[in-house]
């Protein structure tokens, strides 16, 4: 570990100014000299039938400052106060792919660089003021089978192994096996996501593709988990997919070893072939079911959701979801993460900092609108209720509503910006918990340029 003294946030902010206007200088510079696609500064061999390597950097800044955090009582929640602090991240790496008769061999490795300056609002570094680490993050080997089975498709066969990261659906399950935050800084980033190992074998023909896999953990502090199984997909033509998967798991943690985990899956236009109802193709439906039985002496957990949505045919293309999600108090997350905003980090200020997917039971709605391309604005709502009161050592189960504005700007494909706003209004339940009954205010600023 790496302890960084007070002006680390200036060496953090001008190193991302620079690899900002480098990025963007050369993003200028292909533009308008009109360079290949493939073109790269960082690519330092080009060979035949796109055979390359190459250097590889992201970098991350944000700002957070927040109100009333713990709704008043951040300093007897945490043990410290919670009102702003700095993320960042430095993420360089290399990358590259051999192509020959027998398919291709790929590789990647990279290492992730997170600080936080100040007490985030989970406290996860425990008030040990500016905490920095470097870790290795990617570190795997693979081979894809190319055209070696034509009549199966192209690269009907994968398979790789080493520090990589599994999802599976929209990362209700499966999404980052690593933690993040504590001494290993950017907790809100959450830019570690990888097994500390992991072999994956992927097989895909037309629309079916499955996965064998087994993978440990990169969690702090280490539980020693390991998960192996099969995952399983088909996908039809215009109409969507379904999916689904059966796992066991081994774990230092008594309530999680030795338990099967099955798993079902969807995501599906139901009108898609009803051309006569063309309005409602636009329609879509998306659940997932997931199904825990524990060793003896402990009770099944259930997970599930299901989510409703309509993208209007007009200017700045709203959609419109509406999903309840639903766990018991017996169910474990295992290793769900962030794939888009609300899934499946419920609410930017209790799904974050607050509340897991466990013994809880939400309401969201959520309103997108692309005022234009490089633009993107979702302004959600939740309702959170605890499933179990009891077991959650309150009397109510009404917890709180939480309004979300995000705002993504997306400069070009190596720069990008997002704002967040968020406001938490707490009821009976997060009363009791925490001893607060002020209304908790957040905002974010987050900036992004990688190549």
């Amino acid at each position: 570990m790496i302890c960084l003294s007070k002006p680390t946030k200036l060496a953090w902010l001008i190193s991302f100014l620079l690899i900002g206007l480098f990025v963007t200088g050369y993003a200028f510079a292909s533009d308008t000299d009109s360079k290949p696609d493939d073109a790269n500064p960082l690519r330092f061999y080009q060979g035949e039938n796109n055979s390359y390597l190459q250097a590889t950097i992201k970098a991350e800044l944000a700002y957070f400052n927040q109100g009333n955090s713990w709704f008043g009582e951040s300093r007897q929640n945490l043990g410290n106060h919670s009102g702003q602090w700095w993320e960042g991240t430095i993420r360089p790496g290399i990358e590259g792919s051999y192509f020959f008769n027998a398919g291709e061999a790929y590789g990647r490795v990279d290492a992730v660089h997170g600080n936080t300056d100040g007490t985030d609002a989970a406290n996860s570094n425990d008030g040990r003021g500016d905490i920095s680490e470097m870790r290795m993050e990617d570190a795997y080997i693979g081979w894809r089978s190319g055209n070696m089975f034509s009549s199966l498709g192209k690269d009907f066969l994968d398979i790789s192994f080493g520090r990589q990261q599994y999802v599976a659906g929209n990362g209700f399950l499966f999404y980052s096996e690593s933690s993040n935050g504590g001494r290993r800084g950017a907790y809100w980033m959450g830019a570690r996501h990888n097994a500390d190992y992991a072999g994956i074998v992927r097989v895909k023909t037309g629309g079916f593709s499955s996965d064998l896999l087994y993978l440990k953990a990169d969690d702090k502090p280490n539980s020693d988990t390991k998960a192996g199984g099969a995952t399983v997909d088909y996908t039809f033509e215009k109409m969507g997919n379904i999916g689904g998967g059966v796992y066991y798991i081994d774990s230092d943690i008594e309530s999680r070893d030795s338990m099967k985990v099955y798993d079902a899956r969807l995501s599906l236009h139901p009108f898609a072939f009803f051309e006569g109802l063309s309005v409602l193709q636009p329609f879509v439906v998306e659940a997932e079911y997931v199904y825990e039985d524990p060793d003896q002496g402990f009770s099944s957990g259930n997970g599930w959701y299901v989510s409703g949505g309509y993208q209007f045919d007009v200017p700045w293309k709203p959609s419109l979801t509406y999903r309840y999600a639903s766990f018991d108090k017996d169910y474990d997350p295992l290793f769900y993460g962030f794939n888009d905003w609300g899934y499946w980090y419920q609410g930017e200020i209790l799904g974050e900092y607050v509340l897991s997917n466990s013994n809880l039971n939400s309401h969201m709605v959520r309103l997108n609108v692309t005022p234009i391309d490089v633009i993107s604005v979702n302004l959600f709502y939740y309702n959170f209720r605890i499933e179990d009161a009891s077991a959650f050592g309150v009397q109510s189960k009404d917890y709180a509503d939480e309004y979300d504005l995000t705002v993504d700007w997306s400069v070009n494909d190596h720069v990008s910006f997002s704002v967040v706003g968020a406001y938490a209004d707490p009821d009976d339940a997060a009363k009791e918990q925490t001893g607060g009954n002020k209304s908790w205010t957040y905002m974010m600023l987050y900036g992004s340029v990688k190549f």
